[in-house]
């Protein structure tokens, strides 16, 4: 990912770069940030805890704002790179809309998402005749990490 402050603003934002047929890890924060997808094909599913997961499709020129405290996991369905760029509430509202109250409970590692997402995924790529590449070792280690290497741009 790649922050960005934009000078003489109290606007910020984030942009997240994704190889085809990989996903993110479910998270979730505060109100208030702007999904905007520049590039890329795919979904994203969100759910309130506890709840029904909600699939949203995307594409070049969609937009999402997830729900305050709603997990929310992207995932990139097409045959190119994905980008998101998130635009964060403005800094006043920091502490507020971004608080973080369990950081243990606000990210979701793949070892511990729900079988569902997993299965989704593969019958989405399915769909368009190819296959995951999710290294198998996303799914066993809790502490795995992205590389250039392995798709994480």
């Amino acid at each position: 990912s790649v922050f960005i402050q934009f000078p003489n603003t109290e606007v910020s934002a984030h942009m997240s770069v994704f190889a085809s047929q990989t996903y993110k890890k479910a998270h979730r924060h505060g109100p208030g940030r702007a999904i905007v997808i520049p590039a890329g094909e795919g979904y994203t599913i969100l759910w309130e805890e506890g709840k029904e997961k909600i699939v949203a499709p995307w594409h070049e020129c969609s937009m999402l704002v997830p729900p305050n405290r709603w997990f929310h996991q992207h995932f990139n369905a097409g045959a190119s790179t994905a980008r998101y760029l998130a635009l964060h509430p403005p800094m006043q509202f920091h502490g507020h809309a971004e608080k973080i109250e369990d950081r243990a409970k606000d990210q979701i590692e793949y070892p511990d998402e729900d079988l569902f997402i997993r299965k989704k995924f593969a019958e989405e790529l399915a769909k368009r005749g190819v296959k995951p590449l999710m290294p198998a070792e996303a799914y066993t280690d809790r502490d795995f990490e992205w590389s250039k290497g392995m798709g994480k741009q």
